[in-house]
């Protein structure tokens, strides 16, 4: 294919890839598709009546829980009740604060809200 780019011409040839059909995968409107694979990766192979990769797959799962098992000290992720009480101390000190800041800049009525907020809170 002869192209151009500001004034220089080459020529581009497309690599191509030879391609392997596979087995059929699904239908798309009514066509069947098939799986492809390029010529120079081979295609797997079935022996014993299970697939090379399913028992690469199955041997990868079994490293994987040899090691989740060597790891099972590992705390499991915190329950709902331990979230909602971290963020109910997150608001009560947010609300120490805000209290802070209207004490020290002398603002009673939001000192007043606050107050009240801190009750309904029951901090």
């Amino acid at each position: 294919m002869q192209l151009t780019y500001r004034g220089a011409n080459y020529e581009y040839d497309i690599p191509t890839v030879d391609m392997l059909e596979g087995e059929v995968a699904g239908k798309y409107r009514g066509q069947n598709w098939n799986y492809r694979y390029p010529r120079h990766i081979p295609v797997p192979k079935k022996y014993g009546g299970i697939s090379s990769t399913t028992k690469r797959n199955f041997q990868a799962l079994e490293n994987v829980a040899a090691v989740h098992t060597a790891y099972s000290t590992v705390e499991s992720s915190p329950t709902f009740a331990d979230v909602a009480q971290v963020h109910r101390m997150h608001i009560c000190n947010i609300l120490d604060r805000r209290k802070q800041v209207a004490a020290a800049k002398g603002d009673a009525r939001l000192l007043r809200l606050l107050e009240k907020e801190w009750q309904q809170m029951a901090c």
